[in-house]
């Protein structure tokens, strides 16, 4: 998208004003508060095909430690797959401390896993990554594959733009930046709903990631678009419900 100074000016603008009107949050009434239990339903389609669906969950348990799944099923071809991801983690001073992050993908006879813990008074982070043992330094600010979508939530809420932070994802951190692309009105099941859309990657880079977050559903993605080179995979939500306040 080319934008020219006085229009990169004036986005930039209209886009702070839209931010600062918005403040019911990602983390209930306001954002820095704690993370809402909610279950969305997306579904899955391939270069236009529908393959599947994919099901996210945050629990939230007694004593506000959370647990945060995403379970996807999908047809490729003749092949079944199913890839299974939770995340356990707590949340403590406005801050999410990863726990625990597996992952479990299955296509036909082919499975492969994928695990990490994090020790956060020894600030180390151990696990298994294609069937090798890993250890990394842990930092302020870390997440696992799961969290890293709820920290772009409850940085979006607060208006911290750019999104960036490391992600353990084996013995290499992987740096995760989002960048804001566009505001716009997306036509979606639920309806007509303002969004912002965020991108990871450049545009010439083999994989880029898009997510279109929705203020009306505390800045939790209505839909994203994965590109792998000539894959084009896209995920837009069927339905979303959010646990009753305490």
């Amino acid at each position: 998208m080319s934008v020219t100074p006085l229009g990169e000016w004036l986005f930039r603008s209209l886009f702070c004003v839209a931010l600062t009107a918005v403040n019911t949050g990602v983390f209930a009434a306001d954002c820095g508060s704690m993370p809402v239990a909610y279950t969305a339903n997306y579904s899955v389609t391939r270069n236009n095909d529908k393959d599947g669906a994919m099901q996210v969950v945050l629990q939230r348990h007694a004593d506000n430690t959370y647990s945060y799944r995403m379970d996807t099923r999908v047809q490729w071809g003749i092949f079944t797959a199913q890839i299974e991801q939770q995340s356990d983690f707590s949340w403590r001073d406005g801050v999410i401390f990863p726990g625990s992050f597996q992952l479990t993908q299955k296509v036909s006879l082919y499975k492969r896993s994928e695990t990490a813990e994090f020790d956060w008074v020894s600030m180390k982070a151990t696990g298994t990554k294609k069937r090798r043992d890993f250890e990394v330094d842990l930092q302020a600010g870390m997440q696992d594959k799961l969290t890293i979508y709820l920290l772009l939530a409850r940085s979006v809420c607060e208006g911290k733009i750019p999104v960036e932070a490391d992600v353990v994802s084996g013995p290499v951190l992987k740096r995760h930046s989002y960048q804001l692309v566009a505001t716009e009105t997306l036509d979606t099941v639920l309806g007509l709903l303002p969004v912002l859309q965020f991108r990871r990657g450049a545009t010439d880079d083999e994989k880029q990631t898009d997510l279109w977050l929705a203020e009306a559903l505390r800045f939790l993605p209505v839909k994203l678009v994965y590109r792998d080179e000539n894959e084009i995979t896209v995920m837009q939500i069927e339905n979303i419900s959010f646990a009753p306040a305490d």
